[in-house]
């Protein structure tokens, strides 16, 4: 009984590690590694590229994500939709102005971390942000 109930509490203590890391915001760091990429990686096809990248910037350590929006455009661009470049919608959310060059993945099949496999559309849109100190830190929506 005692192992186990060792077991509880380092269980207990890694689930409140892991809830208050998910409760934090992303930084601007880890939007642009998540979303921009520019200038844009050579691939032979909107979907290799989608499943170079993926891996490349190892967004799939333990689950394959649904989906991920790369922007092919100048990250002071993207950070100017906190300002001057965007339209504040509500809250901390601003819209851009201007479409801007992306890709969409979207997961099709395959298993975590190297072999989740995406189809990719490449595409022109506006976005709409999470803002935290004039960056983005989180893309909420391709409009």
């Amino acid at each position: 009984m005692l192992v186990s109930g060792c077991l509880l509490v380092r269980l207990a203590v890694l689930l409140s590690v892991l809830l208050v890391q998910s409760c934090k915001g992303q930084s601007w760091e880890a939007f642009q590694n998540k979303h921009i990429d520019y200038p844009q990686t050579r691939a032979s096809n909107p979907s290799a590229y989608c499943n170079l990248m993926m891996v490349k910037r190892n967004l799939n350590p333990s689950r394959c994500k649904p989906r991920n929006t790369f922007i092919n455009h100048a990250k002071q661009s993207v950070q100017d939709v906190c300002g001057s470049g965007g339209k504040h919608w509500q809250d901390k959310f601003y819209d851009s102005i201007e479409n801007f060059p992306m890709i969409d993945c979207n997961f099709t099949d395959g298993k975590p971390p190297n072999d989740c496999k995406y189809k990719g559309t490449k595409t022109s849109r506006r976005i709409r942000v999470t803002c935290e100190n004039k960056k983005p830190v989180h893309l909420e929506k391709v409009l």
